[in-house]
């Protein structure tokens, strides 16, 4: 747990740079590995918890509401926009998933979903969220590295099955 929120870049660059038990060699998980350690069973209003493993260490943070917290963690996958840039990043809950409806803060989507907002930028440009559910846009989201495996950019996925009709 890096101790504290920052932009993307700097979460890549603290990984990047992280030397930590020896190794060097250390990344941001890729969507699926951050998620493979989310526990389900955990939550902020049912166990006063992170979704996580007590055996992990998680910060605390304040909400968009004022709530005592805990923060999410960008991964290293992007989000390719419709104009084709990869402006936003994936990252995990593990505490509320913020969103602002009929101008209160609430958790609408609960611990252990996964959202993708900008890579940089300031939150307080969003007062009131974005999209429908008026969803927190996080941009300064704390860092959980691993190492081991790699991660390599695709261009283009697998070649895509005929579609039937059902």
């Amino acid at each position: 747990d890096s101790g504290r929120g920052m932009d993307w870049a700097a979460a890549l660059d603290l990984a990047e740079k992280l030397e930590l038990a020896g190794h060097s060699d250390w990344r941001l998980p890729n969507a699926k590995e951050l998620q493979s350690i989310v526990d389900y069973a955990r939550s902020p209003d049912t166990t006063q918890s992170a979704a996580i493993d007590p055996v992990f260490g998680v910060s605390s943070i304040r909400n968009e509401a004022g709530q005592p917290d805990f923060p999410c963690y960008w991964t290293g996958t992007s989000h390719v926009s419709a104009g084709g840039r990869a402006a936003g990043a994936a990252y995990v809950a593990f505490g509320r998933a913020m969103g602002c409806m009929r101008g209160r803060w609430m958790d609408v989507h609960g611990a252990g979903c996964q959202r993708s907002d900008p890579k940089t930028g300031n939150p307080a440009d969003y007062p009131e969220g974005r999209g429908p559910q008026g969803d927190a846009v996080r941009i300064l989201n704390y860092v959980r590295c691993v190492r081991g495996g790699t991660a390599v950019e695709r261009k283009s996925g697998p070649p895509l099955l005929p579609q039937t009709a059902a």
